[in-house]
């Protein structure tokens, strides 16, 4: 009961702080509808039907000469102003375009000029990131004139789950083309998307830091030492303080998931468990984290002038401020270690398609920093106060 009226006594003065409630709902709603509206153009997942020139992989496992011809005449030199062509092993290719650092290449048989020259069924693979445009389709025909007068039939499977091509009831029908998207229900993320996401994690951690002063302004007063001769142990404040900030949090959370997706029309993904599962994860190492900090600062001030400099600092390495995307792959996995960095990333998984099961590692991880943060803050008090009433 003891921790229940802690955190009962640190809702109730966010309730009674009209500020607080700016702060908490209407500036995060705010920023997002500014930040999506003024990067919609750059993030829009839309392509210019615009031909561009574009890179192709290709593995050439072709024993005889027309997969040459096909890569080399064809889409090197005949069509050199539209494509570039680059030679990948058959692993690197499929790596390179699962990590969207390619968006289209091709896989020619062994048996491609054989089977060609015979009339027996030949084929080659054609692999995609999803939503790749113009560009497969541009290969696509390309493959076509070139087997001129046998039969294409395109097939989209995906790699995780290949699909078996059904028996065609034409003998003479043969297939020369597979294609394959890679983590085909991968959807692309919008601007409204990712700011919804990236403002929601940044304002929980400054909600998270305002909670916290409340506990550093105790410490300051009269409240907390007498709080320390009482029978209220720290693992009762400690407890009710999470528990406050918890719920504060997670209600600041679902305003903006469920006022961005009102307002803006914003898709935070189909796994409904997923969003609540990992929005708890987050706010409980979020919460644990600035528990820790609270332990550590001694006066209101510095910690407010910590806490908002760290915030900043945490979210514009965890992705808030510029979007992840514009980073190299190694600044992406290095910002999963933050609690912000991880849930932007988790959160745009889930938008992109992703279950739960897919997030459980994050989930955990999330959860598993919140604990050992909260535990580092309950050693810290507790010699605190052994210290000084030993």
């Amino acid at each position: 009961m003891a921790s229940i009226w802690v955190a009962w006594k640190d809702l109730l003065i966010v309730i009674r702080d009209k500020h607080a409630f700016l702060t908490l709902i209407a500036m995060p709603l705010l920023l997002i509808a500014i930040l999506g509206a003024a990067f919609g153009d750059m993030m829009d997942g839309d392509e210019d039907v615009t031909i561009k020139k574009f890179t192709l992989g290709v593995v050439n496992l072709d024993k005889g000469q027309l997969g040459k011809v096909l890569s080399e005449e064809v889409f090197m030199n005949e069509l050199s102003d539209q494509i570039q062509v680059k030679y990948y092993q058959e692993e690197e290719l499929y790596k390179k375009i699962k990590d969207h650092k390619l968006e289209v290449g091709i896989v020619i048989d062994e048996d491609f000029t054989a089977s060609l020259m015979t009339g027996e069924q030949a084929q080659a693979k054609l692999i995609t990131v999803p939503d790749s445009g113009i560009k497969a389709t541009i290969v696509t025909t390309v493959i076509e004139q070139f087997a001129q007068t046998i039969p294409i039939k395109a097939m989209s499977e995906n790699l995780a789950q290949p699909v078996q091509a059904s028996p065609s009831s034409d003998e003479s029908s043969q297939e020369l083309l597979h294609e394959t998207a890679i983590d085909s229900t991968t959807k692309p993320v919008s601007s409204f998307q990712y700011y919804a996401a990236a403002m929601g994690v940044m304002f929980l951690l400054m909600t998270v830091v305002q909670g916290v002063s409340t506990m550093i302004l105790e410490k300051e007063h009269e409240v907390f030492k007498r709080l320390l001769v009482s029978n209220l142990t720290y693992l009762n404040y400690l407890t009710g303080k999470m528990i406050g900030l918890i719920v504060i949090s997670l209600t600041q959370a679902f305003v903006i998931i469920i006022g961005t997706k009102v307002l803006f029309g914003v898709e935070w993904g189909n796994s409904i468990s997923g969003i609540v599962v990992m929005t708890f994860a987050f706010v409980i190492s979020a919460c644990g984290l600035g528990v820790l900090a609270g332990s550590f600062i001694k006066t209101e001030k510095a910690f407010n002038a910590a806490g908002m400099l760290g915030t900043q600092i945490f979210a514009a390495l965890g992705g808030s401020m510029a979007p992840l995307y514009i980073f190299p792959d190694w600044f992406v996995s290095a910002a999963k270690i933050l609690p912000n960095g991880l849930a932007l990333q988790t959160y745009l998984d889930l938008m992109s398609g992703a279950t739960l099961s897919e997030i459980i590692p994050a989930v955990l991880g999330s959860v598993a920093l919140g604990i050992f943060f909260f535990a580092i803050g309950l050693v810290r008090l507790s010699t605190e106060r052994r210290g000084k009433y030993a």
